[in-house]
C-alpha cells in the first residue's frame, strides 16, 4: 500500500506537468466511454422493447400444441382435451395468465372482394390477461360476453374488403374432416397494431363461435398460450413441461422457438454490443498510446536518472502503469457521469423516433425507446476500458523500463 500511494502521487504529478495534453486525452476518453455507455443502454433498452412488444404482442412468452402442429399449421392437429394441462399451468410458479387458441387459414368474402385470413378464435376474457391484441382495437370494440358471430379484422384487412364496423363478412376455412365450412360474422371491431401480419390478415373471433363454425369437440384447441411472469422464467417453464407432457403428444415452444427471426434480432443486438466495445478498446488504446509515447519521450532522461540511481525497471515500469490507469479512471469516471445521467434521463422519458415508426413496427419495436442501463453492461464498459488502457500503457511503460540509464541521460 505504502507503494502504491507513491505510484499514485508520482502518476498524478507527471500527468499535470502537461495538463492541456492530459485534458484533451481524458475529454477524448470521456466522451467515448459516455457514447458507449449510451448506446449500451440504448441497445439493452430496444431489445427489452422489441422483446416484450413481440411477446406481448400475440405470440405469448410460450406455446403448448398437439405435436406437428406449428409445421403443419394444420387444424386436424388440434389439442382435444386441454383441461389437466390447463389444470397444471393454474398456479404453477413462473405462470402469471394462460389461454386459449384455434387458429387456422381461410379466406374472407364481402361485397365482391375477398382476401386470405389468418384466422384466430380466442377467449375473450383470458386473451386480455396474456395480450395486447384488445387494445390495439381503434374502430369499433373489443367482443363482449356471450357475443357470437363477431369478428375484429385487422384494418388494412377491412380495407381490402371495403368493410368497417357492422358489415358482414363471410370466413371460409378447412373443417379437420377437410370439408370447407364457411360461417358468416358481423365486424365489430378494427384492430392496427402496426405488426403487418396483424395488420394485414388477422380475423379474432370468440373461441365458442369458432368450435362451432369448423366443428371442433367442445373445448378442442390449437393453441395454449402461456405469458410468464418474467423472461427468466421461460426456459425452466419449457424444461418443466417438457418433462411431465413431452409422452402426450405436445409440444412447448418458446417465442424464439416460435419466430426463430426474434431470436436473431437478439444475437443481431449482441454482437453489436461486442464490435461496439472492441471499436472502444482500439480508440482507447490509440488515445492512451499516443499520450504515454510523448510522456515517455519528454522524460526520458528522468528514467535515466531514476535508472542511475537505483530504482529498478520494474519500479518503473510500475509507475506508468499507473500513469495509464490514473489517465483512464479519470476519463471513464467522467464519462460514465455523462453516459449514465443520459440514460437515465431517456429512460424515464423516452427517445422519441417518431418518424422511423413505420420500420420499428416491422421489428416490433415502439417509437419512443427507453435506454436501460444495467450492471452487466456497465461491467462491459469497464472491462473494456481497462483492457484497452492495460494494452495501451505495456509498451510505453516496457520501453520506458529498459532504458540505459547513460544514454538516457544524454538525450536532449
Amino acid at each position: 500500500m505504502k507503494h502504491l500511494s507513491v505510484y499514485l502521487r508520482l502518476g498524478l504529478r507527471n500527468l499535470w506537468l502537461h495538463p492541456a495534453r492530459t485534458g484533451l486525452t481524458v475529454l477524448a476518453l470521456a466522451i467515448g466511454i459516455a457514447a458507449l455507455t449510451f448506446l449500451t443502454a440504448m441497445n439493452d433498452g430496444w431489445m427489452q422493447n422489441i422483446r416484450e412488444n413481440f411477446v406481448l404482442t400475440e405470440v405469448g412468452h410460450l406455446q403448448v400444441h398437439a405435436r406437428g402442429f406449428e409445421q403443419s399449421h394444420s387444424i386436424r392437429d388440434h389439442i382435444r382435451d386441454p383441461r389437466p394441462l390447463l389444470q397444471r399451468l393454474t398456479g404453477m410458479q413462473g405462470v402469471r395468465a394462460v389461454t386459449t387458441r384455434i387458429r387456422v387459414s381461410g379466406l374472407a368474402s364481402a361485397a365482391g372482394a375477398n382476401a386470405g385470413v389468418l384466422v384466430s378464435g380466442v377467449d375473450i376474457e383470458r386473451e386480455r390477461q396474456v395480450s395486447r391484441l384488445s387494445t390495439f382495437v381503434g374502430q369499433g370494440r373489443w367482443f363482449v360476453a356471450g357475443e357470437e358471430r363477431a369478428v375484429i379484422l385487422g384494418d388494412v384487412l377491412a380495407e381490402r374488403l371495403e368493410v368497417g364496423p357492422g358489415d358482414k363478412v363471410v370466413l371460409m376455412a378447412a373443417s379437420p374432416g377437410g370439408d370447407i365450412m364457411s360461417e358468416v360474422f358481423r365486424v365489430r371491431g378494427l384492430i392496427h397494431s402496426g405488426v403487418m401480419d396483424i395488420d394485414n390478415l388477422m380475423a379474432l373471433v370468440p373461441i365458442a363461435s369458432a368450435r362451432r363454425w369448423l366443428a371442433l369437440d367442445e373445448g378442442a384447441v390449437t393453441d395454449i398460450v402461456i405469458r410468464a411472469r418474467a423472461f427468466a422464467d421461460v426456459n425452466p417453464l419449457q424444461r418443466a413441461l417438457r418433462t411431465e407432457w413431452d409422452g402426450q403428444g405436445l409440444e412447448v415452444l418458446r417465442w424464439m422457438d416460435i419466430d426463430p427471426m426474434a431470436e436473431q434480432w437478439a444475437r443481431f443486438a449482441d454482437a453489436y454490443t461486442w464490435i461496439v466495445l472492441a471499436v472502444v478498446i482500439l480508440v482507447v488504446l490509440a488515445e492512451v498510446l499516443n499520450t504515454m509515447l510523448m510522456s515517455m519521450h519528454d522524460r526520458i532522461r528522468e528514467f535515466g536518472l531514476m535508472s542511475a540511481l537505483g530504482t529498478a525497471g520494474s519500479e518503473v515500469f510500475a509507475m506508468v502503469m499507473w500513469e495509464t490507469v490514473i489517465l483512464v479512471c479519470l476519463g471513464g469516471v467522467l464519462g460514465f457521469a455523462l453516459g449514465g445521467w443520459l440514460s437515465v434521463y431517456y429512460g424515464q422519458h423516452g427517445l422519441d423516433l417518431s418518424r422511423f415508426a413505420t420500420a420499428f413496427s416491422f421489428m416490433y419495436m415502439s417509437p419512443v425507446v427507453y435506454p436501460l442501463l444495467t450492471l452487466e453492461g456497465c461491467a462491459r464498459i469497464l472491462g473494456a476500458a481497462v483492457v484497452g488502457a492495460m494494452i495501451a500503457g505495456l509498451y510505453p511503460a516496457w520501453k520506458a523500463s529498459r532504458l540505459e540509464p547513460a544514454v538516457a541521460m544524454r538525450e536532449v
